[in-house]
């Protein structure tokens, strides 16, 4: 007998009483289709459904989120295990300073070159299979890794790695986007976001707990992508097929403008965030402060995301002002640099920077997904992402630039601020062209 199914015994009634009943019947039986159909469409939201002889166990779409979560958490802590592991890989894996660098940046960079391609797989192939593809790519290229005799094998591992990594993260936004909408879009791309920075922490402290045993941590990350390879096989489902045959490859002509221009904003956003966390320490030490005290002061921008994060979006949605939220979100960051390069309090300035930047990530997604339809989705945030990355490729290095090139510790923080009103000037464009949108007049 097929899952969710039964079976009735009945048997029929006199011909002198059917007629009664027929009128009885017919109601049960409209009640009792409205009831299936009702399950029906709430079979995407329930916390858990299970066919015992079916396959997979079908989550529903916040029981997956949360497994695209767990899978951002392994991105996360696998970025950041070669930088958490540096001292030890030095003289054993790598040979200097700098081969560490290029197995940290070889991670990123490889967003580039895959999330354009990435919503092409996305629209020929849907969701579940590029998923699966991504962090079954995670877990070889951690696999590659553990076992690398040296840095060319190490190397490559790193690459394949972030192959994966740029697919999940780009597979993971559309599908919070497909399954969302509303104030849900903010909530679920903020839950998702807050997962890889927590990876990242998680890293930081789990790792150092096998002393000099590098080795070790390097298959430890390995596993965590394979276990969430795992879970996302057994949990995640599939796109209907409805869905497969309506993805388009390529976008609407009104959807170009408003999509590149929320790519520049997330680009811009993330390369300031980046330049922050990066670039602090170097300013505070330069203005007189210990090199443990700077690192303590900066880390309090990643920790003072993290409780607006899930959350912040959702309740600008909720206030029905997402835009103007997002707006005073990113001048209010813009004023805790310029206060910090100018010497206020950083212990101040920090935290608050951090707390701002919380709403705008999960807002901007959100936005993203206003501007496509459903059957562009897919290639439109290989699009989004590929701005994403060349931008986070590009301005970090140019904030460094302008430091070498005026002397100033304070300049980078004061760059970054610009990349924010770049950020307020792409803001602008995208809502004159929704606007247009709405009103062609």
């Amino acid at each position: 007998m097929p899952c969710g199914t039964s079976s009735v015994s009945w048997r029929p009634r006199s011909s002198s009483s059917a007629l009664l009943h027929e009128g009885g019947r017919r109601r049960a039986l409209k009640g009792i289709g409205a009831v299936l159909s009702s399950n029906s469409r709430g079979a995407k939201s329930s916390t858990l459904q299970w066919c015992g002889g079916g396959p997979n166990m079908m989550l529903g779409r916040w029981g997956e989120v949360g497994v695209l979560a767990f899978a951002r958490i392994s991105m996360g802590a696998q970025l950041q295990v070669v930088g958490a592991l540096g001292p030890l890989l030095i003289g054993s894996l790598v040979t200097d300073w700098a081969a560490l660098g290029t197995l940290i940046g070889t991670y990123s960079l490889a967003g580039v070159f895959v999330a354009l391609p990435a919503g092409w797989l996305l629209a020929r192939f849907g969701d579940r299979v590029v998923l699966l593809g991504g962090v079954g790519l995670m877990a070889l290229g951690g696999l590659l890794l553990a076992i690398a005799p040296g840095f060319g094998v190490a190397l490559v591992g790193r690459l394949v790695s972030g192959v994966g990594g740029a697919l999940l993260t780009i597979a993971g936004a559309k599908m919070v986007l497909d399954r969302f909408s509303g104030a849900g879009v903010a909530l679920a791309m903020g839950l998702m976001l807050m997962a890889w920075p927590f990876g990242i922490g998680l890293a930081l402290l789990v790792l150092p707990l096998l002393g000099e045993d590098w080795r070790s941590g390097l298959w430890l990350s390995a596993s965590f992508c394979a276990l969430a390879f795992l879970l996302v096989t057994v949990a995640v489902r599939a796109a209907g097929p409805s869905a497969a045959s309506h993805r388009r490859m390529w976008l609407l002509p009104h959807e170009w403008r408003p999509l590149l221009a929320l790519g520049v904003v997330w680009a811009g956003y993330n390369a300031s965030f980046a330049v922050a966390v990066g670039f602090t320490p170097a300013f505070l030490v330069a203005n007189g402060m210990s090199h443990a005290e700077a690192g303590a002061l900066a880390s309090l921008i990643g920790f003072s995301i993290l409780p607006l994060q899930p959350v912040g979006g959702a309740i600008a949605e909720r206030l029905g002002r997402p835009l103007l939220v997002t707006v005073l979100c990113i001048l209010g960051m813009v004023a805790a640099l310029a206060a910090t390069a100018a010497g206020a309090p950083p212990w101040l300035t920090l935290p608050a920077f951090g707390l701002l930047a919380a709403p705008p990530s999960s807002l901007i997604m959100a936005f993203a997904g206003r501007a496509l339809s459903p059957e562009s989705r897919a290639f439109g945030m290989g699009v989004h992402y590929t701005v994403f990355y060349l931008g986070l490729a590009l301005l970090p290095p140019f904030a460094g630039f302008v430091r070498d090139k005026t002397g100033a510790a304070a300049a980078p923080l004061l760059t970054a601020a610009a990349f924010l009103a770049m950020c307020l000037t792409a803001l602008a464009v995208y809502a004159a062209t929704m606007a247009q949108r709405t009103d062609p007049r």
